[in-house]
């Protein structure tokens, strides 16, 4: 019996030790599906929303069934079936390129309509692999029986802490070291053995545990149970309830400190995976010090979820009103103040511990543990019967998805293009109140401490400023007057007044700046192409910014359209409510130029979607280590930009890097550099003459563009102009380092570490 005993121990530890890579694997494909879906549904934060919420979808629908499948399989078979599942999950990652990025994208397979068409599309690419990911909680919850209902839910807490101790350790390897050493596909290979690995442990775990114990009968009474046991009663609605709201304040807050963190910190690819590592790591402590503690809580346990719960809403907000106060006037943190003023992003010690560790793990540890507490004495509060274990798991798991799905797209929908995230945050931290009424109708505290937590969650939502005031603060500005904020689901934008210069900032980052003469950077590259082409009718610029580049782009008389991309949507409207305060005429003409087209959508999409021709096609100075930037210096985007134009065409982009020039090399025959840092691409060579260049200085249309804005055009031309250098005359040529769409190493690149790790050369 004893023997029994401790192989049943030996084998639920290997369940939880395999759980985990099952965890791990599952981040894997979140980060790198979710890359290679947005080539077809275009970068915006709508079409993220749309992603995520289809990688819910299935997960949640796999716990509804999973819960049913493990209590009606019988005893031993829960194993079995996690098997299939492990099985099917890596087989899926296997071919998930072809289907993701080969099929839907590359080939133009399903045309993007409207977002419901696009829901539906990704719901039925992801709903095998995610399905499956999400019967594995309820089916592993059921594998072995408990000496009692306390040990019971430990296991499950357990196997929740494991799974998502892996998916923490998953987002963390794969963004700062699966990517930039082996790439997207490898990392999704990687993946897929971590699954078959999962699939062939728990097969050795089900065979020795079928020829340890009888099955006969077991799936006849398993089904007799379902039919008879389960008690859906006041009780279990109350924590289908809990459940729901759990998950809606879940994902609320992860975007609303998404949004905050990746501000502060100025928007880098690293960001979001920083932020999603500390809050599954967080999540992942909580749910093991439940189990640890759980035995101190026996008779208190919903009195301590009730209060713990409380504390969340309470922390969140509260830690929130404290940040924007302490930045703006504690002096020693007034280097804080500065960099959120300030125009790049700095990898100064001071900066990278303060925004990517101190910042967000005082915003997140204490809610994210809570969470992981509460989800282990919910646990212990609820499973009560072995032979509800399963549906239990599954229902709850299920509403705690669509909670979630319901929470994203209020913050995003909602909360952000209505309310702002000033009031979001306070509407969200109002939930708080009703474990306050909860601990009132349960007697739990005394009515003083009861009456104390209402008024002090409600003193600190009211004292939380407005949205302007919020990120006023969070932005470095101390006058109204200087700051202008427009927000919505897709960023925020900002436009700051230092000095004699207004700047343009998305997410935080510096883009462009005010008045545009004083723009040499975005004058060299609108202008130079433009000026350079003897015809230029039609040219495409990917990023709006302050319009400098545009204006200056829109110098030709012969220039027909000037067709302008832009994610951020509410990026014209920061530039019209600039126009309104300071009366800029240059400005509020080229956003009022019949020529221009201002095309509120992810650029690289709207090319690929569409056939017209440009004769200039530049995207206006992307970081390369900003959010998504290897979408825009990949071979295969330049190769998208050769496709799209007429002959004698020129392809502009930021030379910021090796393996962007390497790029270029690739796609075009020649190629010049700039003043230093603008690349022109090009499929023949170019006039440089500068006679003919500055002869077209004297039209009268150019002379009165670019006087309009008091740009010293023939001055600037000359400064930027006899700084060419010709970097490829004729010849293409292939190197091996260089970004692709399966392996962006400019944007996942921190430090010359890999470059020795991988023995590259530029």
């Amino acid at each position: 019996m004893q023997k029994s005993a401790n192989s049943q121990k030996y084998r639920s530890f290997s369940l939880l030790f395999i759980f985990f890579f099952s965890g791990f694997a599952a981040l894997i494909y979140q980060v790198i599906w979710q890359r290679w879906l947005v080539f077809y549904t275009g970068i915006s934060s709508v079409s993220i929303s749309l992603i995520v919420s289809a990688f819910m979808a299935g997960l949640g629908l796999g716990y509804l069934a999973g819960g049913q499948i493990a209590d009606r399989a019988g005893k031993n078979k829960p194993i079995l079936f996690f098997v299939l599942a492990e099985l099917g999950i890596g087989i899926f990652a296997l071919v998930s390129k072809s289907i993701t990025y080969d099929w839907l994208y590359q080939s133009n397979a399903l045309a993007g309509g409207s977002p419901f068409q696009t829901y539906f599309t990704l719901f039925l690419i992801l709903l095998f692999p995610t399905f499956l990911m999400g019967l594995s909680l309820p089916l592993l919850s059921k594998a072995f029986e408990q000496k009692n209902a306390e040990n019971q839910a430990s296991y499950i807490s357990l196997l929740y802490f494991t799974n998502t101790l892996g998916a923490a350790a998953g987002t963390f390897i794969t963004t700062f070291i699966l990517i930039r050493v082996i790439g997207f596909e490898n990392a999704v290979r990687l993946g897929a053995a971590f699954n078959f690995l999962c699939a062939i442990t728990a097969g050795v775990i089900y065979y020795y545990q079928t020829q340890n114990s009888g099955d006969e009968n077991s799936l006849q009474q398993a089904k007799e149970n379902v039919q008879k046991s389960f008690t859906w009663n006041s009780n279990f609605t109350y924590w289908i309830l809990q459940y729901t709201s759990s998950g809606f304040m879940a994902i609320c807050y992860e975007i609303i400190w998404f949004r905050m963190i990746e501000t502060m910190m100025k928007s880098i690819a690293l960001t979001f995976s920083i932020i999603l590592t500390i809050y599954l790591a967080m999540m992942a402590i909580g749910t093991y010090a439940g189990v640890k503690m759980a035995k101190r809580f026996q008779n208190n346990r919903l009195k301590l979820f009730l209060n713990s719960q409380y504390v969340l809403y309470l922390y969140s907000i509260g830690a929130i009103l404290v940040l924007q106060w302490a930045v703006s006037d504690v002096s020693s943190l007034s280097f804080l103040f500065e960099y959120f003023q300030s125009y790049e992003t700095s990898f100064a010690p001071k900066i990278v511990i303060s925004t990517m560790f101190f910042i967000p793990f005082f915003l997140m540890a204490i809610p994210t543990f809570i969470m992981g507490f509460s989800f282990t004495l919910s646990q212990l509060i609820i499973q009560d019967k072995f032979d509800e274990v399963g549906r239990k798991v599954g229902w709850l798991q299920f509403v705690n998805i669509v909670g979630s799905t319901i929470g994203a797209w209020f913050v995003t929908l909602i909360g952000f293009n209505h309310l702002g995230t000033s009031l979001t945050i306070k509407l969200v931290s109002m939930i708080g109140l009703v474990y306050v009424i909860a601990l009132q109708r349960n007697k739990f505290n005394s009515i003083v401490s009861r009456i104390s937590m209402g008024v002090s969650l409600i003193l600190v939502i009211v004292l939380l400023p407005n949205n302007e005031k919020l990120w006023m603060k969070l932005s470095g500005m101390a006058d109204e007057k200087k700051f202008i904020v427009k927000e919505d689901e897709t960023a925020l934008s900002f436009i700051k007044t230092l000095g004699e210069e207004s700047y343009v900032y998305v997410n935080g980052l510096g883009q462009s700046m005010f008045p545009f003469n004083r723009d040499i950077t975005h004058f060299t590259l609108g202008a130079v192409p433009a000026l350079i082409h003897p015809n230029p009718k039609d040219i495409g610029i990917v990023g709006l910014g302050s319009a400098c580049t545009l204006y200056n782009a829109g110098g030709r008389a012969e220039t027909k359209s000037l067709d302008c991309f832009e994610v951020i949507m509410n990026q014209p409207e920061a530039i019209k409510e600039y126009v309104r305060r300071t009366k800029d005429s240059t400005a509020f003409y080229i956003m009022n130029d019949k020529r221009v087209n201002v095309i509120l959508q992810d650029g690289r999409y709207f090319l690929h979607q569409n056939p017209k021709l440009y004769d200039i096609l530049e995207a206006d100075a992307l970081r390369p280590k900003s959010s998504y930037s290897g979408n825009l210096y990949s071979i295969e985007y330049f190769k998208l930009l050769k496709s799209r134009l007429k002959k004698g065409g020129l392809a502009i982009t930021w030379g910021a890097t090796s393996r962007i020039r390497n790029g270029f090399a690739e796609v075009f025959p020649y190629i010049y550099e700039i003043d230093g840092f603008m690349i022109i691409g090009a499929d023949q060579a170019l006039d440089f003459n500068q006679k003919k260049i500055f002869e077209r200085l004297e039209n009268s249309f150019t002379e009165n563009h670019y006087g309009r804005a008091g740009i010293k055009v023939r001055e600037n031309l000359e400064k930027v102009i006899n700084k060419r250098v010709v970097l490829q005359n004729g010849t293409t040529k292939v190197s091996k380092s260089l970004n692709s769409d399966m392996w962006p190493k400019d944007e996942f690149d921190y430090g010359k570490l890999w470059e020795r790790i991988l023995g590259e050369e530029d």
